[in-house]
């Protein structure tokens, strides 16, 4: 039996072991078995909570398909309200080691079910070998994709996360199903990418669709929004602090001294035990 706690940013919802107290099975087919919606708890990803070396916690993520990622946006902040509520770190500034680096969350308001969190995601990197895109180009800046004999601008970038991102005129006219699984397999990118829809509202304001690498579309994510956010401010020169609005709710990304900053919330869905077979 494994005690777990599920939850959810913006709809974007995940399964939480504490790894440091139990002993865990295999992660990536734990993963694979607890976010399957039927046969499992159901959620877009799992984390894993470890000690570390480097920080005061360590965050491990997986997908739904079981494959490891670096670091979730949405995730993350739903992971330090995990360890700040059940005291594993001290303060309401503390660091979390992920596979793409040092995070640093600030709990801004907590209560039982619900708490407001930012977290310094740190800079965003447009070079095209540590996105491991397919290309002799040092980096994807708005450069021309086909897709199905449409011609999109894609530009590809790590925050936290490799992200490609796409603006487009009307997103209601993106058959994200189709278009998104298409660019995420793309030979451009052989270690598959996470793809984003953007549509700016105005300045202040961006709205955007997000197809995950391994997971599909999701209700929201938080490094999508910040990849969008950074983008749309070098392409479009929109605000450095934005609203971006995704099918799940807001995030606010703002960008200061070369670095990158997402609020929002993160949301207890429910405790439980999971019977590992």
């Amino acid at each position: 039996m494994l005690e777990f706690i599920k939850m959810h940013g913006l709809g974007n919802d995940f399964i939480i072991f504490d790894g440091i107290n139990q002993d865990l099975p295999d992660h990536n087919e734990l993963a694979k078995k607890v976010c399957d919606r039927h046969f499992g708890i159901g959620a877009d990803g799992m984390m894993v909570v470890k000690q570390s070396s480097s920080s005061d916690i360590k965050m491990l993520f997986y997908n739904a398909d079981g494959s490891q990622a670096p670091m979730c946006g949405n995730g993350i902040r739903c992971f330090a309200k995990y360890v700040f509520d059940e005291k594993l770190v001290r303060g309401k500034e503390f660091e979390v080691e992920t596979l793409a680096g040092i995070m640093r969350p600030r709990i801004i308001s907590s209560e039982e079910k619900i708490s407001f969190i930012e977290v310094n995601l740190g800079r965003a990197y447009f070079s095209s070998e540590m996105i491991h895109a397919n290309t002799n180009k040092e980096k994807i800046l708005n450069e021309s994709i086909e897709i199905d004999g449409n011609t999109f601008k894609i530009s590809a970038v790590v925050v936290g996360s490799v992200h490609a991102v796409i603006f487009v005129d009307d997103l209601n006219k993106i058959d994200i199903n189709v278009i998104g699984r298409k660019i995420e397999n793309h030979q451009l990118f052989p270690n598959k990418i996470n793809v984003n829809f953007c549509q700016i509202i105005d300045d202040t304001n961006l709205q955007v669709l997000t197809w995950e690498r391994g997971v599909g579309q999701t209700l929201a994510c938080g490094t999508g929004a910040a990849s969008a956010a950074v983008v749309g401010s070098i392409l479009y020169n929109t605000s450095k602090k934005v609203n971006v609005h995704l099918l799940g709710g807001t995030v606010e990304i703002e960008q200061r001294d070369n670095e990158i900053f997402m609020t929002g919330p993160a949301e207890v869905i429910c405790k439980g035990v999971y019977y590992d077979k």
